[in-house]
């Protein structure tokens, strides 16, 4: 990056100290691999849970005593903080145990600590509670973006599932689910879009991402199973209203402005994305802002799973038993005829083949 700097001082772009210590700032901190996380986490899990069974089988804890749960889940978390901190900068055997130990203590410590608050408060939100303390107490200093990312994810889709069992929200189910999927889109929209959110919310913007993912998954797409089956919502168009107006945004975000929104292309997708969202699920418009997000901000993550969820939305609101057969047909034909003229529209222009020529041509 400071080689990238000095070449650009080189052609004549003023790049002062001020513009290099802050892209220096941001440069994102060497991890392993993606799948490589996956994995320890995948690994650290079932280090925790096996783990916690052992300390239970030989007395070291007692399931009934919410205190002392929550004691020791505190020491855990401290542990793991500290084992963190004692890996160092070198990628070794050492290191890699230490940091494998270190998540699996923090597994272990978060998942003594929201069990025994939710036992003393005897309520579902305490386990909500308790994973909303015990995440923004370790966040700030305990750096894995991993653990973040769980932490961020399990505060918010608790919350999710708390609003879905609460009988006393059933009878605003409707209102209360818009509310928080909307606060949660706001959210998302500021953390991924905004250019001076620092590195250390990037997974909390994920986080955020899924749990929109959850939430049409489980109330938008109509679902219904279960204690869940009084949580499908009635009336989506809200929802559609909300993901039709980001799409629209997201639109003229990635082209530089809201001005760029009266060139004909983005015009005419603007309009296209009104129709579409007027006629369609709302899984399907997140869907199509997911791959949109991923290909501006190339994040692949993204992209593929815009384009996984995709085919799942379709599927989902095929398979509703509340839609009429000749509804969905004219719902699925209708999406799939804006979105092939987009297509047919964007070849005749030429613009099919890259960016660069629908850049010079708007």
């Amino acid at each position: 990056m400071a080689q990238l700097l000095d070449e650009l001082g080189s052609k004549g772009f003023a790049i002062d100290e001020g513009v290099s210590s802050f892209v220096v700032s941001r440069l994102p901190e060497k991890e392993l691999p993606l799948y490589i996380r996956i994995l320890a986490g995948f690994g650290a899990t079932i280090a925790s849970f096996f783990f916690v069974g052992f300390l239970w089988l030989v007395g070291l804890i007692d399931l009934s005593n919410e205190e002392s749960l929550i004691l020791v889940g505190i020491l855990f978390v401290a542990g793991a903080i500290a084992l963190q901190r004692a890996t160092g900068h070198k990628y070794t055997v050492k290191r890699s145990f230490f940091i494998q130990s270190s998540f699996a203590s923090m597994c272990i410590g978060k998942t003594l600590f929201v069990f025994g608050l939710q036992q003393l408060m005897n309520t579902g939100w305490g386990a909500t509670v308790g994973l909303l303390v015990i995440t923004c107490v370790t966040y700030p200093v305990y750096r894995m973006s991993i653990d973040r990312f769980l932490s961020s994810f399990g505060v918010l889709l608790s919350i999710l599932i708390n609003l879905s069992l609460d009988h006393d929200v059933r009878g605003v189910w409707e209102l209360v689910f818009n509310g928080f999927f909307f606060a949660q889109f706001i959210c998302a929209a500021v953390l991924v879009t905004h250019g001076k959110i620092k590195r250390e919310y990037i997974p909390l913007s994920y986080a955020f991402i899924l749990s929109l993912c959850m939430s049409v998954l489980l109330s938008a797409s109509g679902i219904r199973f279960g204690f869940f089956a009084e949580t499908a919502l009635k009336h989506p168009f809200i929802i559609n209203m909300v993901l039709t107006g980001g799409l629209i945004a997201l639109f003229a975000w990635v082209a530089g402005g809201f001005n760029k929104l009266k060139s004909q292309p983005l015009a005419l997708a603007s309009i296209g994305t009104v129709i579409l969202g007027s006629i369609t699920a709302p899984g399907i418009l997140l869907a199509i802002g997911l791959m949109v997000l991923g290909y501006a901000k190339h994040e692949t993550i993204l992209s593929i799973t815009g384009v996984l969820l995709m085919p799942l939305f379709l599927s989902i609101y095929y398979y509703n038993l509340d839609v009429s057969l000749l509804q969905k047909s004219l719902v699925l034909v209708g999406s799939g005829i804006i979105l092939l003229a987009g297509r047919v529209y964007l070849k005749r222009k030429g613009w099919d083949n890259g960016g660069a020529s629908c850049a010079q041509n708007s």
